[in-house]
C-alpha cells in the first residue's frame, strides 16, 4: 500500500476539490499535475501496486487459442517514450512501417485492426512492453490470436502479458509484451534456416502457373520433404517441417499457409477436431478467387496408412493422397469439425478441387472417361489411380461397376487375375494399383 505524508494529503484534498468534475463525471485527471505534485512532496517513484494475476497456456493443435497473462497496476505512468522503432505516445503505439495481414486481420473492425497491428509491431520487433491504444482488455485475446492465425513465421511467441494502469477503478492505461519462446538472436538464427529452406521449396514455381498448381507444387514439395513425427522437436511450428523435416498437423499447416503466402496465395490456419476426436490443424487456402481446404497432413499418405497397414499388401505406398486438396466445406466436413475463433466461408468452388483439375472427377459413371484415367495412369508410371465421384448415389455405382460386375479388369493390364485397391467412402474415392 502506497503511504502519504501529512503533506500530500493537504496537496490530494486540494487537487480532488479543484477537478471535483473528474471524480464525479468519470473523467481523468491531469496526470502530468498530479506527478508534478507528488514529486514536489519528495514521493516521485512510488509504483502503482499489483492487484491481480492470471495465466493460461495455448493447447495442443490449437495453437491459435492463446490466452494471456494480466497484471493490474494503479497509479500515473510516463508517457511518450520512443522503443524498439514505435512511436509511443498518449495515444498508444503506432506502427513504424507498413506490415502484411491476412484473413483474420480483414475480419476485424477498425479498433481490432489498429490493435493488431500495434501488437505485430511488438511481436515482430521483440518488444518487452508496448503501450495500446486500446482500453478494452477483453479485445487483447481474440485480436492476438488473429495475429497468430495471419502469420506462421510468428514461431517465437507463446502467448502474451498485459498490464491494465488505473487511477481508482478507471483503465488509463494498457501495455503488452509477448511470451518469447525464444531469444531474438536465436529466432534470426533459426529464420536463416527457415529462408533457405523456402528458396529450395519454392524454385520449381514459376509465372505461368495458375494458382492451383501453384498450390499442387506447394503441398507435394512439403509431404514429400515432411515425416509425421509425434516427438518431432517444435512441432507446433514452422520450425519442425522447415529445420527438421519432420512434424505433426499444426506444423504441417503452419508449414503449407507460410509457403502459400510466399507466392502470393491467401491462406489462413484452421483448428478443430477430425472424426476420432483428436484436435487438429489445417487450412484455408484461395485458388483463383475461390476458397477451398486444405489438409497437407492428411494429404501425408504415411500419416492416414502407415506401412504396416494391411491395404497396402506389400505393395509400393503414394507418398500423397489428394483427398483433402482444395475440397468444400461440404467434403471437409464428412471428417472433420472446425472450431476456429473467427468465422470462415462456405466453400462451395469445385473448379480447383484435384480430383476435377485432374480429370478424375465422376458426376456419371463414363467408361470413356475411366479408360482415359487409366490409360494415362500407366503412361505416366503413377502406380496407381484414384478416382472421385460426386455423391454417394454414383459412388455406389462405380464400386457396383468396377468390383462387384469386375469390370476393373476392363482397365487393368494385369490379365485379369486380381485388383487390389483402396476405397474411402467419406470421400467417395477409390484407388487402384496399376499392375
Amino acid at each position: 500500500m502506497k503511504k502519504f505524508s501529512k503533506t500530500v494529503v493537504v496537496i490530494l484534498v486540494l487537487l480532488i476539490l479543484l477537478t471535483a468534475y473528474w471524480a464525479w463525471e468519470g473523467r481523468l485527471p491531469d496526470l502530468a499535475s498530479l506527478r508534478k505534485a507528488q514529486q514536489e512532496t519528495q514521493i516521485a517513484g512510488q509504483d502503482g501496486e499489483t492487484l491481480s494475476l492470471q495465466e493460461s497456456r495455448p493447447d495442443g493443435a490449437s495453437g491459435g487459442q492463446n490466452a494471456g497473462t494480466v497484471q493490474e497496476t494503479a497509479g500515473p505512468e510516463p508517457q511518450g517514450t520512443q522503443e524498439n522503432g514505435t512511436d509511443r505516445t498518449a495515444e498508444g503505439v503506432r506502427p513504424a512501417q507498413p506490415v502484411e495481414t491476412g484473413y483474420a486481420y480483414s475480419l476485424l473492425d477498425e479498433e481490432e485492426k489498429s490493435l493488431y497491428l500495434q501488437m505485430l509491431q511488438s511481436i515482430t520487433g521483440f518488444s518487452q512492453e508496448t503501450e495500446l491504444t486500446t482500453l478494452k482488455p477483453e479485445l487483447l485475446e481474440p485480436v492476438f490470436n488473429s495475429v497468430l492465425a495471419d502469420h506462421p513465421e510468428i514461431f517465437y511467441v507463446d502467448g502474451y502479458t498485459y498490464t491494465k494502469h488505473t487511477l481508482g477503478e478507471e483503465i488509463h492505461k494498457i501495455t503488452f509484451t509477448a511470451r518469447y519462446t525464444l531469444t531474438q538472436a536465436e529466432a534470426e538464427q533459426r529464420k536463416k534456416g527457415i529462408e533457405a529452406y523456402i528458396e529450395t521449396a519454392l524454385s520449381g514455381i514459376h509465372s505461368g502457373m495458375d494458382d492451383y498448381q501453384k498450390i499442387k507444387y506447394i503441398y507435394d514439395y512439403m509431404i514429400e520433404h515432411t515425416d509425421y513425427r509425434l516427438d518431432s522437436p517444435e512441432n507446433q511450428t514452422v520450425c519442425s517441417v522447415f529445420l527438421y523435416g519432420e512434424s505433426v498437423c499444426q506444423g504441417y499447416a503452419k508449414a503449407f499457409q507460410l509457403l502459400c503466402s510466399r507466392v502470393g496465395i491467401p491462406a489462413v490456419l484452421v483448428t478443430g477436431e477430425v472424426k476420432n476426436g483428436e484436435a487438429h490443424a489445417w487450412d484455408l487456402v484461395q485458388s483463383d478467387g475461390e476458397w477451398y481446404y486444405a489438409d497437407p497432413t492428411w494429404g501425408d499418405a504415411f500419416y492416414l496408412m502407415g506401412d504396416d497397414d494391411p491395404a497396402w499388401q506389400g505393395k509400393k505406398r503414394p507418398s500423397v493422397n489428394y483427398d483433402y486438396l482444395l475440397v468444400t466445406t461440404q467434403q471437409l466436413l464428412r471428417t472433420h469439425t472446425i472450431d476456429n475463433f473467427f468465422p470462415l466461408p462456405d466453400c462451395t468452388a469445385m473448379k480447383d478441387n484435384y480430383y476435377v483439375r485432374e480429370n478424375a472427377y465422376f458426376d456419371t459413371v463414363d467408361e470413356d472417361k475411366l479408360a482415359r484415367l487409366f490409360a494415362r495412369g500407366y503412361e505416366e508410371q503413377k502406380g496407381m489411380v484414384t478416382l472421385k465421384c460426386a455423391d454417394a448415389d454414383i459412388y455406389r455405382q462405380m464400386k457396383q461397376k468396377l468390383l462387384d460386375d469386375q469390370e476393373i479388369f476392363t482397365y487393368l493390364k494385369n490379365g485379369g487375375s486380381s485388383a487390389a485397391y483402396v476405397d474411402t467412402p467419406e470421400q467417395y474415392t477409390l484407388s487402384f494399383w496399376l499392375e
